[in-house]
């Protein structure tokens, strides 16, 4: 085959296909945004006990300092959870719209805020 006339075996829809037909709802939306924030909280979750508990007993660190070391190490694991739920629902919602992605705020207010 030619290379230089593959242009012509691009195929694209007459007419784009609407919003609503791609599966674009708010129930879809709550769901993906959840999936995403399900994840978030799991793998950091894991990460920070894994991490806590191998340094401590690299170091021989006693049980009871460990589990205080992880219970100090859910506040970053929430705050990162609770920004992911917020910034997901809002990038659903910018997508069910039809608009393009933007930047990420690094502040957990933002997208707590807005409605």
């Amino acid at each position: 085959m030619d290379e230089k006339n593959t242009d012509h075996e691009i195929i694209a829809p007459e007419t784009p296909p609407k919003g609503s037909v791609q599966g674009f709802s708010p129930f879809g939306s709550f769901i993906a945004a959840f999936g995403a924030t399900l994840l978030m909280l799991c793998f950091l979750g894991s990460a920070m006990v894994a991490t806590v508990w191998a340094f401590a007993k690299l170091i021989g660190v006693p049980d009871l300092l460990m589990y205080a070391v992880m219970a100090l190490g859910v506040i970053p694991v929430v705050w990162a959870t609770v920004w992911t739920a917020g910034r997901a629902w809002h990038v659903e919602r910018l997508l069910a719209s039809g608009k393009d992605v933007d930047v990420p705020v690094f502040n957990l207010s933002h997208y707590l805020r807005q409605r």
